[in-house]
């Protein structure tokens, strides 16, 4: 008792001789997400076993605080919550991020601009990491089905004139464990730059290892647009070299492309697009050809195209065709998007100012197939979209995949419905 006597004046005399910081503009907010969900056969295709047909609720909860201090240095702190009901009966057994009711740091970053009077600006901490159409980079978490997308890790921003941008990347996807013995982690670096001048062009090259399958891959890759009157149009494509594991080494390409075309001055307009990502050819031994995701996993593709390419091990229907679909990929419930040829159309509807319909059809196969056929399948979806008012969206999303010869003679449609809240505040 005596020594907390004497610490207790110590201590407030350090207090009083800290000078005080300046205040900080502080910003407070969050969001609230509640969807209900009814998904069908999205890995096994069979409709007479139930492991993968769903009924939930899904809640995602998020709360955040920025500040802006002292010479421009930022600070963002995001905590986070998903669930699928009630979650918490299986606490003792996956008491995880994104998984049961655990509440978890999903964004902390301190941004520090102008670093030795140049124009560098430094972020370091747990952040989000995405750039373009997704193409390579926009999920940082594709396990956590896109509810989360961060990195850790740092990004050094070089902007040598209006509208330049050179992002120096280097983030841990996984980190593990912590000793080098262990040999587990999955490592990003990089670089990205933009040249803005109102349509994207952009080029990168990054590299991301993973460890534990003792895979090493280089993606080099471009993306551009442009617009003419009503119609714009983005493309993006890359190649990608390295070791696909101990034993191969790896040599694939990927590639998108999307058109609209605005018809009317309401809002209407025809899209259409293309996602080429190359497969793996039996017939190369020692070389593997398939596309690795990157980050670039959940949800450019749509939402029930995720659940389809979902990394659930040989549970997931996709391995009859292409047995290696999760080789590059070490955590279960990862998207592991590859060996895919996409083309689509559809059309876009804003029956009024505050909702937008969309309608899209794809037709799927597999760019090798160990199957008979190739056709994986043709995909309908749908999406409404009702912005109810400045902070609440409300929305429909509907799909179904008819299965082609590559899945087999007795595979059953996949679906996907879900609806959803989504309020801002």
């Amino acid at each position: 008792m005596a020594r907390v006597r004497l610490l207790l004046p110590l201590l407030l005399l350090i207090a009083a001789r800290v000078p005080a910081a300046p205040p900080a503009d502080w910003t407070v907010g969050g969001d609230v997400r509640v969807r209900g969900y009814h998904l069908e056969n999205m890995w096994d295709v069979d409709s007479t076993a139930d492991a993968d047909r769903w009924s939930v609720w899904r809640h995602r909860t998020r709360l955040w605080a920025a500040a802006e201090l002292d010479r421009g240095a930022q600070a963002y702190v995001r905590l986070a919550n998903q669930h699928f009901g009630e979650g918490v009966t299986d606490a003792g057994a996956w008491e995880e991020d994104n998984k049961s009711d655990k509440v978890f740091v999903d964004n902390a970053w301190v941004r520090l601009p102008d670093l030795l009077g140049l124009p560098l600006e430094l972020t370091a901490g747990r952040m989000d990491v995405r750039y373009g159409s997704g193409f390579v980079l926009f999920d940082g978490q594709s396990q956590t089905a896109s509810t989360s997308a961060y990195l850790d890790g740092v990004k050094a921003r070089l902007a040598p004139a209006t509208g330049v941008t050179l992002d120096l990347l280097h983030f841990k996807d996984q980190e593990n464990r912590r000793d080098d013995a262990s040999h587990d982690d999955v490592t990003l670096s990089g670089a990205y730059l933009t040249l803005g001048d109102g349509q994207p062009r952009e080029a990168y090259l990054l590299r991301r290892v993973n460890q534990a399958l003792d895979r090493e891959v280089w993606t080099g890759g471009a993306r551009v647009g442009g617009a003419a009157g009503r119609l714009t149009w983005r493309a993006e494509a890359a190649l990608q070299r390295g070791d696909a594991d101990a034993l191969r080494t790896l040599e694939a390409w990927g590639a998108t492309a999307d058109l609209r075309l605005g018809v009317d001055a309401a809002g209407t307009a025809l899209l259409a697009g293309f996602t080429g990502l190359s497969g793996d050819d039996p017939a190369t031994a020692g070389v593997d050809e398939r596309w690795d995701v990157v980050h670039g996993g959940w949800p450019r593709l749509g939402d029930l195209p995720a659940w389809l390419y979902l990394n659930v091990g040989p549970h997931n229907a996709v391995s009859g065709f292409d047995p290696g679909y999760a080789d590059g990929s070490s955590r279960p419930g990862e998207v592991v998007y590859g060996n895919l040829i996409m083309p689509w159309a559809g059309v876009e509807l804003r029956p009024r100012a505050d909702v937008t319909a969309r309608a899209w059809w794809s037709s799927l196969r597999a760019h090798r197939s160990a199957a008979a056929s190739d056709r994986i399948g043709e995909l309908l979806q749908l999406s409404v979209k009702h912005r109810w008012s400045a902070d609440v969206t409300l929305a429909l999303y509907a799909a179904r995949l008819w299965p082609g010869d590559a899945y087999g003679p007795d595979a059953d449609p996949a679906t996907e419905v879900f609806w959803e809240i989504n309020l801002a505040f």
